[in-house]
């Protein structure tokens, strides 16, 4: 049997950071500040991986070329926004699953930035762990009404300003005790 031999592919060599201009540098940390683009987007754009467009973005390599630096990526919430959410859930105006849905971020991001875990350089007020400050506690014909409910737990945790997982914790322990 006759071998064959393999043929040789030629792989195109990624561009490494110090190939580009000082210029160029400039335009990809400009672009990302903006959100005119993505790492992905940029990447390609400039024949580079996302990983080394991100440490330029970040800063780590090539800061005599100047231009914004980010310090950890895009953020998807100004501080004036962080301060806001902090006082209105301090003052019980709004709960955590509330304020997630309006700034359209995660119940736990929220749950992270009233605690100070996220932004604790930003002002506002602060509350402890397992703190609720807001009183949104259910009343005792809430929770009765909860376990009696055959209607979904979002519907019902959106109806009484809890979170999904509040409303299943109440379901399981009321209708063992009731007996429903």
């Amino acid at each position: 049997m006759a071998r064959t031999k393999k043929k040789k592919t030629t792989r195109t060599k990624k561009k490494q950071i110090g190939d580009l201009t000082d210029n160029q540098v400039r335009t990809i940390r400009t672009q990302y500040a903006k959100g005119s683009k993505s790492q992905r987007e940029l990447g390609e754009k400039y024949g580079l991986g996302t990983h080394q467009i991100g440490r330029l973005t970040r800063g780590e390599a090539r800061m005599d070329a100047g231009g914004p630096v980010s310090s950890n990526g895009r953020t998807k919430l100004t501080n004036r926004q962080v301060a806001t959410l902090r006082r209105r859930y301090s003052k019980g105006v709004a709960s955590q699953a509330t304020l997630a849905r309006e700034y359209d971020i995660s119940a736990a991001a929220v749950s992270r930035l009233v605690r100070g875990c996220t932004y604790d350089d930003v002002g506002g007020p602060l509350v402890e762990k397992g703190g609720m400050p807001h009183g949104r506690k259910l009343t005792p014909q809430q929770i009765l009404a909860v376990a009696r409910s055959d209607e979904n737990m979002s519907k019902l945790a959106r109806k009484y300003g809890v979170t999904r997982q509040a409303i299943q914790a109440l379901r399981k322990r009321w209708t063992e005790r009731l007996g429903l």
